[in-house]
């Protein structure tokens, strides 16, 4: 065994909190920061202050980033959790440790029923106990070879016996804390190679990204807001949140349903929201009416909606389905078992857990924050 007595009282359990904390709180300025560059980027074609290859170049680029960056977010997370993970068992450990120690090093006036342990003992680093100096001063003049009695036999195997016991007390209570220091190390380097290979995923800032092959990076002249979304049925234009659109585009290639799923949008909520609660996951009832609102206001309610012009289209990640996820999200916030991002719960159950988890609750969804002050609504 390598840790020593010494080594755990030294911890500082409370310093993996404030790493924690720190590491959450990049995660939500990195995303902060690229979603106010993505929608200033897009907010400069809506408000036609720039258009053509230029705007579609940029648009792409801050799509492929926000997909990077996303990764990178959500391993920031993991390594928040990593960091927290063993503190009460680290802080538990060694409170109990310092404890034992001190118990064993204090000495104390032996019972005179001989029931109770002998204390007064020296700790070794590593937790072993040579009783020698406390018997021969508790035998005092008695230990004299010449004086040796029964009683002083008997102390002497007593001292010792409760040396022995200390001693596989605080040995085993040491090889806890080793364990746990150990799981802990695996935990947050697991958790900072996973953020590494994130990170370098984000590539040279630098570097030219290659556009996609699309033939029309805007929305017609009579768009005035977020695009109409292509249905299913190829009809397109009729099921978005906003109205005009004449783009028609090609969804083939994406496997978009032909038919709609059976059953309505409540029950749909409903199963969503008992799926969550089974996970853990405190959903109100009147969650239920945030979610009807989110799904009006991404997709019309319609579940084989598709968004084929937009920086994720361009990016070949088209938003999907009634709460509009792209693949990538749909893929870090599903469900076991809901694996269908065009079956209306599934696509429900991620875009809320990816809500929840990124600002919190569904009421500081930006856009809903933004109803509620009188405001329009703005994708989240």
């Amino acid at each position: 065994m390598t840790l020593s007595l010494d080594d755990v009282a030294k911890w500082e359990p409370e310093h993996l909190t404030t790493a924690g904390n720190n590491a959450l709180q990049l995660s939500t300025d990195l995303d902060a920061a690229v979603r106010k560059g993505t929608e200033d980027t897009a907010k400069l074609g809506t408000d036609r202050i720039w258009s053509g290859a230029a705007a579609a170049a940029a648009n792409t680029r801050m799509g492929t980033e926000q997909t990077r960056t996303s990764e990178v977010s959500t391993r920031l997370h993991e390594l928040q959790t990593a960091f927290q993970a063993e503190v009460g068992r680290l802080q538990y450990l060694k409170d109990e440790i310092v404890k034992l120690r001190n118990t064993i090093q204090t000495a104390s006036p032996i019972p005179a029923d001989g029931q109770g342990l002998i204390t007064g003992f020296p700790v070794n680093p590593d937790g072993t106990i040579d009783p020698t100096a406390r018997i021969a001063e508790l035998l005092g003049p008695l230990s004299d070879q010449d004086n040796q009695n029964a009683d002083t036999q008997n102390l002497t195997i007593r001292a010792k016996a409760d040396a022995a016991n200390w001693s596989n007390q605080i040995t085993l209570k040491l090889q806890e804390a080793e364990q746990a220091a150990s799981d802990a190390k695996v935990e947050v380097d697991t958790a900072v190679q996973n953020l590494e290979k994130a990170f370098n995923g984000l590539g040279d800032p630098n570097a030219v990204v290659p556009q996609p092959k699309y033939t029309s990076t805007t929305p017609s002249s009579t768009t005035t807001s977020k695009p109409s979304y292509i249905s299913g049925n190829h009809n397109g234009g009729g099921s978005g949140t906003s109205s005009g659109s004449s783009y028609s585009g090609d969804t083939t290639s994406y496997n978009v349903p032909t038919t709609m799923p059976t059953g309505d949008q409540k029950k749909w909520i409903e199963e969503a929201i008992k799926a969550l609660r089974e996970k853990g996951y405190n959903i109100s009832d009147s969650d239920a009416a945030i979610i009807a609102t989110i799904i009006e206001k991404e997709s019309g309610g319609n579940p084989n909606a598709i968004n084929l012009w937009d920086r994720n289209a361009a990016a070949g990640i088209p938003s999907k389905g009634l709460m509009q996820t792209i693949d990538p999200t749909f893929n870090a916030y599903k469900l076991d078992g809901h694996d269908d991002i065009w079956n209306p719960v599934d696509n429900i159950i991620a875009g809320t857990r990816y809500a929840i988890e990124r600002y919190g609750a569904l009421s500081n969804v930006p856009g809903i924050a933004a109803m509620s002050q009188g405001n329009g609504y703005v994708g989240y």
